[in-house]
């Protein structure tokens, strides 16, 4: 079961400027199972952000101010759980967004909530919903869109969201759109709670293998996910440049004390 757990300010880790939320996967799924119970004005946004969306905020003035503005933001990356100990402010644990998605769906066995899933390729979208009905048969999916419209097509995605009106709104149009595109509709949105997975439809699908647990135990899913896509290669020359920039926040600090 889950308790409501609220967040203190110095519950939180400031990595290069963004602020992440110091909590285990129990603590966080407690946290947004507080949020899809409750009668919201505006919907909750949770962001799962890696090292390369800290680099992209970095040269991108409006995903800075979506960061700002989220809710919850969580470690997805181990990537930022190193940072966090370079800058002696260690985060618990990583809270990968696929991780809490499933974490998520499995307390419908004591609290069932619906979802939307908004994104991907339709024959993904599709076999996603059809995964996710058949995994958590507690789970009401409530509606569905693939990731492929016009952004004058906003206004009619936003009305069917609306019309399904679902606790839980998952958006998976990549890195940083569904950031921005959960901010800008935010206010407008008949949902409880909204995160954006990335990939997570692909994987659900069956399309991408998730790393195998050896793998994500020695923190190289990074890699497994590479070997499975050669195409990443550049996302991955991220990780150094934020090491990089992490090392000398470390050093300019040291220097100032």
């Amino acid at each position: 079961m889950f308790r409501v757990i609220y967040v203190k300010k110095n519950e939180q880790v400031n990595i290069l400027g963004t602020l992440f939320h110091n909590k285990t996967m129990s603590e966080t799924v407690n946290m947004v199972m507080s949020m899809l119970r409750q009668d919201r004005e505006e919907t909750a946004h949770i962001i799962t952000a890696n090292p390369e969306m800290l680099m992209i905020a970095r040269s991108e003035p409006t995903l800075q101010e979506v960061l700002a503005h989220a809710d919850i933001i969580t470690p997805d990356g181990i990537g930022i759980v190193w940072a966090s100990r370079i800058l002696n402010t260690p985060i618990k644990e990583r809270v990968a967004g696929y991780d809490l998605l499933h974490n998520l769906c499995e307390q419908t066995n004591y609290y069932p909530f619906s979802v939307f899933l908004l994104g991907a390729k339709e024959e993904v979208n599709k076999k996603a919903a059809e995964n996710l009905s058949k995994l958590y048969p507690n789970l009401k999916i409530v509606g569905r869109k693939n990731g492929y419209f016009k952004e004058t097509e906003t206004d009619h995605i936003v009305e069917e969201v609306n019309k399904a009106s679902p606790d839980l709104l998952l958006v998976a149009l990549g890195v940083p759109k569904q950031e921005l595109w959960i901010y800008q509709n935010k206010k407008r949105l008949n949902a409880k709670v909204a995160i954006g997975v990335g990939g997570s439809f692909d994987v659900l699908a069956g399309y991408i293998k998730r790393a195998p647990l050896v793998w994500q135990n020695l923190h190289i899913e990074w890699l497994y996910r590479l070997l499975q896509e050669p195409s990443r290669w550049k996302r991955q020359l991220q990780l150094p440049k934020f090491m990089f920039c992490v090392v000398k926040e470390k050093i300019t600090s040291f220097r100032f004390k």
